[in-house]
């Protein structure tokens, strides 16, 4: 979600937490293969490139990467694409490492897009509390959001935001998976589409990031 435009409904954000290194009063976690050192915002975001899941879905083109604001997302990118004033802080005490963002778009340009936010973060504790965070932030009054049970399968978390006067509704998936958070917006709604294929189509790119995810 970015702080402007359509795509702004949906910068991802969610969270709660450091790192060991990142801050002194944190409990130890159970290994899940994270850097048992990490810098905050350590500024090799282009390097998370590779664990970017290349799936072109049906009926769509790739756009080229740092098209719409995509690509490598650094701490304050990642921030400012929320737009809410205490983002940076939220993302820096969970940990926030790097992120990068990948965009897909009909060849017709209907707009009914669909993207990818991966944000790295030192821990699992770290991306599971910005999953936490950005579920709480985007159900709150002012986002105006509604979480569904979209029949997805695994643990992803589906929120929905229905568009006024038969507009343009919004879905996203949200998903933690060990130190990575997967967060795919999918645009669309009536009168292109059912929710069900909304969100079908959403949960289908979730699982084919997190498939490439170590």
């Amino acid at each position: 979600m970015r702080a402007s435009g359509p795509r702004a409904v949906l910068a991802a954000l969610v969270g709660l937490l450091t790192m060991t290194a990142c801050a002194a009063d944190r409990s130890p976690e159970p290994s899940t293969g994270s850097p048992t050192r990490c810098e905050v915002d350590d500024g090799t975001a282009a390097a998370l490139e590779p664990l970017v899941t290349g799936k072109v879905p049906a009926g769509y083109d790739r756009a080229p990467d740092g098209a719409e604001d995509t690509g490598p997302t650094d701490l304050g990118f990642a921030a400012s694409s929320v737009g809410g004033p205490n983002e940076q802080a939220v993302l820096s005490a969970l940990g926030y490492r790097r992120g990068y963002q990948r965009l897909w778009y009909p060849p017709d340009g209907g707009g009914n897009d669909l993207i990818v936010h991966l944000y790295e973060f030192c821990d699992a504790q770290g991306a599971a509390g910005y999953l936490r965070h950005t579920r709480d932030r985007l159900l709150s009054p002012l986002w105006g959001s509604v979480e569904i049970d979209a029949g997805l399968p695994g643990p992803e978390v589906a929120l929905l935001q229905k568009g006024d006067s038969g507009g343009e509704s919004f879905g996203a998936v949200l998903r933690a998976h060990r130190r990575f958070y997967v967060e795919v917006g999918a645009y669309g709604g009536p009168p292109g589409e059912t929710l069900d294929s909304l969100f079908a189509r959403a949960g289908a790119l979730s699982a084919a990031q997190v498939a490439e995810l170590p």
